[in-house]
């Protein structure tokens, strides 16, 4: 599958963003930026003290991503720093190969600036290029409106609600699976 083609976008607060596939010498600077996103989140299912990879650990993963066609890691850079990330993780299984899900993180202060629709959108452009890929799929927290907003925003419908899914501080959470075909 032919790399992202990377893309400078303007956000909502005027700042330029540079949107591009990671790389394996971002795995520090992903690494930090994951902590710190998952501290600042209420609706990502993992605890900050649960991300335990050693930078090398996160160069495999990242790593992954460049070796497998129906996969894609990119990130969101702003003078330097990586404010946020989005993966597509395809089905290894052949006979789901043709599904992915998504995953994405934004550190707060980037939240609501048209970041999130900007990394949905090229996940969603190079998932409709990509020759094996058929559906993509996401989880959310059913509380999580903004989210919701965002992917139902770009097409993506709602397909089943595990109750009681996600439990933090003895509260616990529903969990919407959404998907979007792709062709």
């Amino acid at each position: 599958m032919k790399e992202f083609k990377s893309v400078e976008i303007q956000l909502k607060n005027k700042k330029r963003v540079t949107i591009r596939q990671a790389e394996i010498s971002d795995a520090e600077k992903l690494l930090n930026t994951i902590r710190t996103l998952v501290s600042q989140s209420d609706y990502l299912p993992k605890l900050t003290e649960e991300i335990t990879l050693s930078i090398e650990q996160e160069e495999e993963w990242i790593n992954s991503f460049l070796t497998r066609d129906n996969s894609l890691l990119l990130v969101a850079e702003y003078e330097n720093e990586i404010i946020g990330n989005i993966d597509l993780i395809g089905n290894c299984r052949k006979a789901m190969e043709h599904t992915a899900v998504i995953g994405m993180g934004l550190l707060k202060n980037w939240r609501n600036s048209g970041l999130g629709t900007a990394l949905l959108s090229a996940i969603i452009d190079w998932s409709k290029e990509n020759p094996i890929l058929e559906l993509i799929w996401l989880q959310v927290y059913t509380e999580n409106e903004l989210g919701l907003g965002l992917y139902k925003k770009m097409g993506f419908v709602e397909n089943g609600i595990i109750k009681d899914y996600f439990k933090h501080n003895n509260r616990y959470f529903d969990n919407l699976t959404m998907t979007l075909k792709v062709k």
